[in-house]
């Protein structure tokens, strides 16, 4: 039987409320997820794409893992995790799938702080 995670540390993030789309149509959140849902980001892995992993709350109450452009995302942060259903699916990714989330060490609380700033650069810059 393995060590079971209590906690780990993440890069969470809220979904925009408002934005517009390519036609000009005002919408209210994603797809998948209403304004204003919080989401752990997966960035350990992350490519320079626009396209980042999100696990969250989705907008029939169940948590989904889903890929979303890095604009519809705000306030970005590093935290700790305590939330049991995300770890078990963070810990179901990684078995799985391959992905590697942050454990509970003082370099993952690094890594993942330093992952959440250049995401709030990338939603700086210029388009």
């Amino acid at each position: 039987m393995g060590k079971e995670i209590i906690w780990r540390f993440c890069v969470s993030a809220n979904i925009v409320r408002t934005h517009t789309d390519e036609n000009g149509v005002l919408r209210y959140g994603t797809k998948a997820f209403t304004g204003g849902t919080k989401v752990y980001i997966n960035g350990k892995d992350r490519e320079d794409s626009d396209l980042i992993e999100v696990v969250g709350l989705n907008r029939f109450g169940r948590f989904v893992v889903d890929f979303i452009p890095v604009e519809y995302i705000e306030n970005i942060r590093g935290q700790r995790l305590y939330k049991p259903k995300v770890l078990e699916i963070i810990s179901y990714l990684e078995a799985i799938e391959g992905d590697t989330w942050w454990e509970n060490t003082v370099g993952d609380r690094e890594e993942s702080l330093l992952i959440a700033e250049k995401l709030r650069a990338m939603k700086t810059e210029p388009v």
